[in-house]
C-alpha cells in the first residue's frame, strides 16, 4: 500500500525536452489529474526549425520539423490531461539556440527561470530529470537542483528516469495499472518525431518493457521509479 499523496498535490515536472516527461513521468502525472491536483509541466527547450535526428537503421541523420513536435507536445498534454505546460526556451530564430544546447546558457540565468516557475506555481512536489549521457539532461539537473535549494523552496524532489542514465539509483517506485501504462504509451506515440525502432529507448515498446521491470522490482505488474533528493513529510 502506497504511503505517496496525489490529492491536494501541486507537481512541478521539469523537462529538457518535451517527450522526457512523458517518457518519466506519465504514470504519476495521470494520478496526480485524477485526484484533482495541479500538474505543471515545463520544458526547456524547444526548436520551431528543423532538427536533426540520428537514425542508426539509416545510419544517418534525418530532419523533422519543430513545429511538429510543438504539436506532438500538445497531443501528449491533451492525452496526459495536463493543460498547464510552459517552454522556457522557445527558439523561433530558425538557428536552433537552444535544442540541445542547453550547456550553452549561463547556469545562473537557467536557475533563474526554474526560481520563477517554482515562486509562481508554488509546488509541493518538484520532478527533475535523471543526469544521463545528453548534455541537455545534466544541465537541467543541475539547475533544477541549485533552483530548489532548502532556503528557497524546501518541498520535495524526485528525480525521474528517461534514458541513458549514467547513474539513477531508484529508491520509490510507483505501480501503475493497465490502463495508466497504455495511456503512457499512448502518450509517447504523439511524439512520433522522436520514436526509433523498437529496440530504440524511446519507443512504446521499450517504454512496456521498462515499466515491467521497474514492477518486478516490487511485485507489481508496471511501475515507475524515482529516485528521492528529498522527501517534505
Amino acid at each position: 500500500m502506497g504511503i505517496f499523496l496525489y490529492s491536494g498535490q501541486r507537481a512541478l515536472i521539469l523537462a529538457p525536452h518535451a517527450d522526457d516527461e512523458t517518457l518519466g513521468c506519465a504514470g504519476v502525472i495521470q494520478k496526480y489529474i485524477s485526484q484533482g491536483s495541479s500538474v505543471r509541466t515545463v520544458i526547456a527547450s524547444l526548436t520551431f526549425s528543423d532538427s536533426k535526428r540520428y537514425s542508426k537503421e539509416e545510419s544517418g541523420y534525418g530532419t523533422y520539423s519543430g513545429r511538429k513536435r510543438i504539436s506532438e507536445l500538445k497531443e501528449a498534454m491533451h492525452l496526459l490531461g495536463v493543460v498547464d505546460y510552459h517552454i522556457l526556451y522557445p527558439d523561433h530564430s530558425g538557428k536552433q539556440l537552444y535544442d540541445s544546447k542547453l550547456d550553452r546558457i549561463p547556469r545562473a540565468a537557467l536557475v533563474a527561470n526554474i526560481e520563477r516557475h517554482i515562486e509562481e506555481f508554488r509546488p509541493t512536489v518538484l520532478y527533475i530529470p535523471s543526469i544521463t549521457k545528453h548534455q541537455d539532461h545534466e544541465a537541467f539537473h543541475q539547475a533544477a537542483i541549485a533552483a530548489a535549494r532548502p532556503y528557497f523552496w524546501n518541498g520535495t524532489i524526485l528525480v525521474y528516469e528517461t534514458d541513458g542514465e549514467l547513474s539513477f539509483q531508484p529508491n520509490l517506485y510507483v505501480s501503475l495499472t493497465e490502463a495508466e501504462i497504455n495511456l503512457k504509451m499512448k502518450a509517447l506515440e504523439a511524439y512520433k518525431t522522436q520514436i526509433g525502432s523498437v529496440r530504440h529507448p524511446v519507443h512504446p515498446e521499450s517504454l512496456f518493457h521498462k515499466a515491467r521491470f521497474r514492477g518486478n522490482q516490487i511485485y507489481e505488474e508496471c511501475a515507475e521509479a524515482f529516485e528521492v533528493i528529498r522527501m517534505q513529510g
